[in-house]
């Protein structure tokens, strides 16, 4: 399972790329709206801080001629970008246009929030299919476990679209990774909270209050 940051911010980005798992981006319009007006600006510096693709998704839902020229201006902007359409009829229509156009273009349904919403996305070909568990289990109180059962319907008929799932909180990351998702995206703050874990601090302050009540600050010998 790749490992995406969902962020607008590059230097974001460019922290947890150092850390040496992040396979890419994910962004949305809320994101790109909230680093300021310059629009274009925001989405370079997310592509050029990213180690890999980068997901950008249309605004507007019910039109599908303006979504589809939007994604075409987003694929000629980097050929990195995967261009998130919405689950609606439109969305859809959109998809289905521009994969008739051309059919290696990257392409992802964002905001589904059914196992047929699911279906459909694979269905007319989408690349990936953006499941909104997280914020679902945000909203509602209430685990949601999807990404279990999409993975067997496109198994059961063959579907080769990826499954991307939205991560909150390490418990829901595994449950994720143990349901077969193909990607998680999570927020800077969720996705620090993977490397922590109260009982790994509290042995190693453990760890550490042993050796310097004999060594002090001393290291190894070959260290020093």
């Amino acid at each position: 399972m790749d490992l995406f940051l969902d962020s607008s911010n590059p230097k974001e980005i460019l922290e947890a790329r150092s850390w040496g798992l992040l396979a890419g981006v994910t962004t949305n319009p809320g994101l790109i709206s909230a680093a300021g007006p310059d629009m274009e600006k925001t989405l370079r510096g997310v592509v050029d801080a990213s180690p890999g693709p980068v997901f950008a998704q249309v605004i507007g839902w019910h039109d599908p001629a303006p979504m589809i020229r939007q994604a075409r201006w987003l694929h000629a902007f980097s050929d990195r970008i995967i261009v998130k359409l919405p689950a609606s009829i439109a969305g859809l229509q959109a998809l289905q246009q521009l994969k008739q156009e051309q059919p290696d273009l990257r392409l992802a349904v964002t905001a589904i929030a059914s196992l047929a919403q699911a279906y459909l996305a694979a269905k007319v070909g989408a690349d990936v299919a953006a499941i909104f568990n997280g914020p679902l289990d945000q909203a509602e109180d209430t685990a949601h476990d999807m990404i279990a059962p999409v993975r067997k319907i496109y198994d059961n008929y063959g579907f080769k679209t990826k499954i991307l799932a939205c991560g909150r909180y390490p418990r829901l990351f595994g449950e994720i990774a143990v349901a077969g998702a193909d990607i998680c995206t999570m927020r800077m703050e969720f996705m620090r909270l993977l490397y922590e874990h109260s009982f790994t601090e509290a042995r190693m302050n453990g760890f550490l209050k042993s050796w310097r009540g004999t060594f002090g600050d001393k290291t190894w010998p070959e260290l020093l």
